[in-house]
């Protein structure tokens, strides 16, 4: 009975092991991601360019419950000529009540003018449209994916504090790890020299 219990913990803890890899590499590799996008941003924005994809977290619980607050949007350059009714896109308004934040709402009418073409958007959760009307050159890009909640990491870490925690727990993690591991590892030895202890009494005898 012992050893069937000894080794359903041995394949639980390998599993536990091998869950524990998997999530920190998809961590890894959404935050490298995160970091490639922001650095390019970065880089285009210093050139006087607009970045190909924008990250920005919603504070506005004006798109739920499609877009809640906290959730970050990832938003591509688009042609504009090419965005439908439907699109939801993000854009900086003409209103200084804004002040200057871009705003991630739906497209709900497109029009053709002599000025080019502009569009009238709403918050899926406002119960009327946009009073100023959206024109090409104040659209950002179009959203092409949601991460749920990541804006709270991002709140998080920039809080007093924040910093310190997100390395304070890993390190810790780290250390006792190190602990657990020795601390097996000096049992181990310890009954290595009992057994080596008792074959030389037995040895005398």
């Amino acid at each position: 009975m012992a050893i069937k219990q000894n080794k359903f913990l041995q394949v639980i803890n390998s599993f536990l092991k091998w869950l524990s890899t998997l999530v920190l590499v998809i961590l890894v590799i959404i935050g490298i991601t995160l970091i490639g996008i922001f650095v390019s941003g970065k880089i285009a924005q210093s050139k006087g360019q607009t970045p190909p994809i924008s990250l920005y977290t919603i504070i506005s619980p004006s798109m739920t419950p499609n877009i809640n607050v906290y959730d970050v949007v990832v938003v591509k350059t688009t042609d504009t000529a090419a965005l439908q009714v439907g699109d939801v896109i993000s854009f900086y308004s003409n209103n200084e009540y804004f002040d200057g934040k871009p705003i991630t709402h739906r497209i709900v009418e497109k029009f053709n003018t002599e000025e080019g073409i502009s569009y009238r958007t709403k918050g899926d959760a406002n119960a009327v449209v946009d009073n100023d009307y959206v024109y090409e050159q104040n659209i950002v890009g179009k959203v092409i994916l949601k991460i749920p909640a990541l804006g709270r990491v991002q709140f998080f870490l920039a809080s007093q504090g924040g910093w310190f925690i997100a390395i304070l727990i890993p390190a810790l993690a780290v250390i006792s790890y190190d602990i657990v591991k020795i601390t097996k590892l000096v049992a181990v030895k310890n009954k290595i020299n009992r057994i080596k202890k008792q074959g030389k009494e037995k040895e005398e005898e």
